[in-house]
C-alpha cells in the first residue's frame, strides 16, 4: 500500500501503477506520436509530411490531462520532433526562429484546442465523462493553430513563393495546409468511430483515474 496526498493507493498486480499515473501516459503517447511521425507517405521537398495519426497521441495528453499539461508536453515534443526529423532526412529550415516557431512552439500551441474540452458533460451510466465534441473539435482547433505557426514561420523565415504579400500568404497556407488537412480529415474520420471514441473516453479513465482500495466497494 501507497500514500499519494490523501488517497491511498492499492496494487493488486504488476500494471496498476499505470492507473492515474499523468507522466507514464505522457512518456508514453508522446514516444507513440514520434514514431509515427517517422513514418511518411508524402514528404515536401522544403519541410512538411503527410503522416498517419502522428498528431492523435500527442492530443490525446491534452484531452487527458488539460491544456496546461498539453502545452509543456507540447513544448518538449517539439524538440523530440526535430530530432526525428533529423535522422529521417526531411529538410529542415536550421534558423533559430523558424525551429523555435516550428516545433516547440507549434507543437505546445497545439494544447489550447484543450480549452473547448469540458470533462463535465456526457456522464454515461458507468460514471466515464463522455465529451465527444472536445475531442473532435478541440483536435482541429489545435491543428489549424499549428497550421498558422508553420505558415508565420514560412513568411517570416522562408524566401517568398509567390510575388505579392497577398499572393505569398496564400502560397504559404496552401502549402503548409495540405500535408496537415490530410492528416487532421484522416484522423477526425477515426474519431467518428463510435467504438474508437468509447475506447479514448476508457483510456482517459485509466490515465486520470488513481487505482483505489477495491474492498471499499463492499461498504
Amino acid at each position: 500500500m501507497t500514500t499519494r496526498g490523501k488517497r491511498r493507493q492499492y496494487r493488486r498486480g504488476r500494471w496498476d501503477w499505470i492507473w492515474g499515473n499523468r507522466m507514464a501516459w505522457t512518456a508514453l503517447l508522446l514516444v507513440i506520436a514520434a514514431l509515427l511521425s517517422a513514418v511518411r507517405f508524402v514528404t515536401l521537398s522544403q519541410g512538411g509530411a503527410v503522416t498517419f495519426l502522428s498528431l492523435l497521441p500527442l492530443w490525446l495528453v491534452t484531452f487527458f490531462y488539460g491544456p496546461r499539461h498539453g502545452l509543456a508536453a507540447g513544448f518538449v515534443y517539439g524538440f523530440v520532433r526535430l530530432a526525428v526529423i533529423g535522422v529521417t532526412g526531411e529538410w529542415v529550415n536550421y534558423a533559430p526562429g523558424a525551429i523555435i516557431l516550428e516545433y516547440p512552439i507549434a507543437c505546445g500551441v497545439f494544447a489550447l484546442g484543450g480549452l473547448l474540452c469540458d470533462r463535465r458533460v456526457g456522464v454515461g451510466e458507468d460514471g466515464v465523462p463522455r465529451d465527444a465534441f472536445g475531442l473532435r473539435a478541440g483536435y482541429l482547433v489545435g491543428l489549424l493553430l499549428m497550421g498558422a505557426c508553420y505558415v508565420t514561420s514560412a513568411l517570416l523565415f522562408y524566401p517568398p513563393d509567390a510575388e505579392g504579400i497577398l499572393a505569398n500568404l496564400v502560397s504559404c497556407i496552401v502549402y503548409d495546409m495540405s500535408y496537415l488537412l490530410i492528416e487532421g480529415l484522416l484522423t477526425e474520420l477515426l474519431l467518428c468511430v463510435p467504438a474508437v471514441v468509447e475506447a479514448v473516453h476508457y483510456l482517459r479513465e485509466i490515465a486520470t483515474t488513481p487505482m483505489e482500495d477495491p474492498t471499499l466497494e463492499s461498504f
